[in-house]
This record gives structure tokens, sequence and C-alpha cells, in this order.
């Protein structure tokens, strides 16, 4: 697994945070922003959860673009992605791809 915390952009909200990453065991790429909890104890809001079930998402530039609106992209963060896919195999073996793919059927 590999998680980026790229840095805000100066426009955003300070409790927002961003992950983005590759999740080898779901097989996903993925981008997760989120804002913490005000201090009254209002809930977590979720503004983007993506790639969270598996070989939901398979190509780096999706979860890219999801989080640009939030973060400076670093160059180059798509290719270090796509690499962290490479050196992360499917721990399954393809099984629970098949076992998706014939529930999307």
């Amino acid at each position: 697994m590999s998680v980026y915390r790229p840095r805000r952009l100066d426009h955003v909200h300070p409790g927002v945070r961003v992950l983005i990453g590759w999740d080898a065991p779901l097989a996903t790429f993925f981008t997760q922003v989120w804002q913490l909890p005000r201090r009254d104890g209002a809930l977590i809001r979720d503004l983007v959860a993506a790639g969270i079930t598996p070989y939901a998402i398979d190509d780096p530039a999706t979860v890219v673009e999801l989080a640009s609106p939030f973060v400076h992209i670093p160059d180059g963060l798509c290719a270090q992605l796509a690499q962290d896919r490479l050196t992360e195999p499917d721990p399954t073996g393809g099984r629970l791809r098949d076992a998706v793919q014939k529930c999307r059927s």
C-alpha cells in the first residue's frame, strides 16, 4: 500500500485532509478527502471517498484528478502511483477480481 499526503492548496480550509495512493489488498487506487471535526464535536465530513471497494479504480490519473481541487499535485505522482501498483501485486492472485466481476455481471 502506498499513501501520499500532498500539500493543501491555499484556498482550502485548514481542516481538510487528503490521501492519495494504491491499496494492494483492495487492488485499487484511492483518494480520500475529509474535513476534521470541529472543536464542538461535529462529525467528520467526507468530501471524496473514491477507491474504497475492490478493483474500483484502475487508473492513477482518476484519483489524482479527484484530489486536484484540494491539493498541489507533485510532478510525477501519476507515474509513482503506477509504479506502486507494479511493486505490490494483487494478494489474492486474481481471485478477488474474478469474484467482483461475477457479482457485477
